[in-house]
C-alpha cells in the first residue's frame, strides 16, 4: 500500500468518526429539545404542584388607578387568608388596573413567566372577560371575587367567581327600589361590561317605569349632561351603577349641586368609605345594595391587623377566592386541570357565605342593604344584618364619636 493510499484511508476513517460524532450530537439536541417541549407542555398544561414547595397563585387585581381601592381592599382580604389557611402560599401580584389590556398582559405573565398553579382575579368584569380566554386555553383556574357581569357565567370552565352575578343583584336592587315605594326610576350606568349587565337587569326587572337611562365612561368626573336629563326627566329615585369611585363621587356631588330630589340607590361599587368620604353631605342617605362584607370574626380580625380599618369591597371574596384554592389543593388536587375539577366538587362555608360553585362557576348569593349617614354605612337590619355585625357597628361609631339609633328599618 502506498502512501496516498494509507492517507486516503486514514480520511476516511476520520469522516466516518466525524459522521457519528454528528450523528451522536444530534441524538443528544433532539432528546434535549423533546425534554424540554414535555418540561413546557407540563408547565402549561400539567404544571405538577410538588411536595414541599409553594402553591403559586398570581393575583391580578387593580393596585394603581381610579379602582386601586377595590384593588387594595381585595389584597388586604387575601392576605389574611394566607396567614389563616395555613398552607406554604406564594403569592405573586400584578397590577391590572381594572383594564383589559393590562389584565391580558398580566394573566400571560402570570401563566408564561411565573407558572402560578392558578389565579385570583380581576375585578372588573371587563378585565376579567378579557383575561379569561387565555386563562381557559392555558388551563389554568382564575376565580374572581369581584367581577358580576352576568356574561362571566359562560366565559369557560376554567372560570370561577366567589361573588354573585348582577343577574341575582340586579333583580334584587330593582324590587327594593320597588319596594320603597318609589315607580319612576333613572339608571345611570358605566358604559362597560359591568354597567352594561347590571342596568340591563335592573332594567329589565323593575316593576315600575324607567324614565331615563343614561352612560357615561367609567372614571368620567363630568357628569352633568346626564344628570340634567335625569332631572328634567322627574325621577322619584336614581340608580347609580359605578365601579369608579372617582364618578361616583362626582356623580353624587353633582345631583346635589343640581338640585335633584330623587332618592339615591347604588351598586356595591359604591360601598366604599374613599366614596362617603370623598361625597361628603352628598353621600348621606343614600341607599345601596350590596354583596356580603364578611363574617363577624373576619370583620375583628380585620380591624386587628389593619389598625382599626373595617373591610373594604370585595375583600371577604377575596378571602374565599384563596381559600377555595387552597381547599381544592387540600383536598388532592396536584395540576391545574385537577384544581378546576376539586372547586366544581366544593362546598364550604366561606366568610362572605356559603361557596357552592354551579356548573358554570358560579355562585348564588345573599344581599345586604346599606344606608349612608354621617357618611357610615349603616346596615339596614331588615335586609340581613345580624345582632353581630350591629354589635361591631356600635363599636366603629363609638370609636367616631357619633350615635346613629340603629332601628330595625334605618331608610323606611
Amino acid at each position: 500500500m502506498d502512501k496516498d493510499e494509507k492517507k486516503n484511508g486514514k480520511e476516511d476513517k476520520n469522516l466516518a468518526r466525524s459522521w457519528i460524532w454528528i450523528i451522536i450530537l444530534g441524538v443528544v439536541i433532539l432528546g434535549v429539545a423533546f425534554f424540554l417541549s414535555r418540561s413546557e407542555f407540563s408547565s402549561i398544561n400539567g404544571n405538577v404542584i410538588s411536595e414541599g414547595s409553594p402553591l403559586k397563585v398570581g393575583v391580578m387585581v387593580p393596585l394603581s388607578g381610579d379602582a386601586a381601592s377595590y384593588g387594595l381592599s381585595v389584597q388586604k382580604g387575601i392576605e389574611i387568608a394566607k396567614q389563616e389557611l395555613g398552607m406554604n402560599v406564594e403569592l405573586i401580584y400584578e397590577d391590572s388596573k381594572c383594564e383589559g389590556r393590562d389584565a391580558v398582559t398580566a394573566v400571560n405573565k402570570l401563566i408564561s413567566v411565573d407558572k402560578v398553579h392558578a389565579i385570583i382575579g380581576e375585578l372588573c368584569s371587563g378585565a376579567t372577560l378579557a383575561a379569561a380566554p387565555i386563562a381557559e386555553e392555558a388551563g389554568v383556574v382564575m376565580v374572581s371575587p369581584a367581577s358580576t357581569s352576568p356574561e362571566i357565567t359562560n366565559a369557560g370552565d376554567y372560570i370561577f367567581r366567589t361573588v354573585p352575578s348582577d343577574a341575582l343583584q340586579g333583580a334584587f336592587g330593582a324590587q327594593l327600589v320597588f319596594d320603597k315605594g318609589y315607580e319612576k326610576l333613572a339608571i345611570l350606568y358605566s358604559n362597560e361590561d359591568y354597567g352594561l349587565g347590571f342596568s340591563q337587569v335592573l332594567e329589565d326587572s323593575f316593576e315600575g317605569e324607567i324614565i331615563a337611562n343614561e352612560a357615561f365612561e367609567r372614571g368620567a368626573t363630568d357628569l352633568r349632561a346626564q344628570l340634567t336629563k335625569i332631572k328634567n326627566a322627574n325621577s322619584d329615585a336614581i340608580y347609580i351603577i359605578s365601579n369608579s369611585p372617582d364618578s361616583a363621587v362626582a356623580a353624587l356631588k353633582q345631583i346635589k349641586q343640581l338640585g335633584i330630589k330623587a332618592q339615591i340607590f347604588g351598586s356595591e361599587g359604591l360601598k366604599s368609605q374613599d366614596i362617603a368620604d370623598g361625597a361628603g353631605d352628598a353621600a348621606n342617605g343614600m341607599i345601596l345594595t350590596s354583596v356580603s362584607s364578611g363574617s363577624t370574626p373576619f370583620f375583628k380580625t380585620h380591624r386587628r391587623i389593619y389598625d382599626r380599618e373595617s373591610p373594604g369591597p370585595f375583600a371577604p371574596q377575596g378571602y374565599d377566592a384563596l381559600q377555595a384554592i387552597v381547599l381544592a389543593v387540600e383536598r388532592g388536587a396536584k395540576k391545574r386541570e385537577e384544581i378546576k375539577d376539586k372547586l366544581y366538587e366544593m362546598e364550604f362555608d366561606g366568610i362572605s357565605g356559603k361557596i357552592d360553585f354551579d356548573l358554570k362557576g358560579d355562585v348564588s348569593g345573599n344581599y345586604e342593604v346599606y344606608e349612608v349617614r354621617a357618611n357610615t354605612f349603616v346596615p339596614v337590619v331588615e335586609y340581613g344584618a345580624t345582632p353581630e355585625i350591629i354589635e361591631e357597628l356600635d363599636i366603629l361609631l363609638s370609636e367616631l364619636n357619633v350615635s346613629l339609633n340603629v332601628s330595625p328599618n334605618l331608610s323606611g
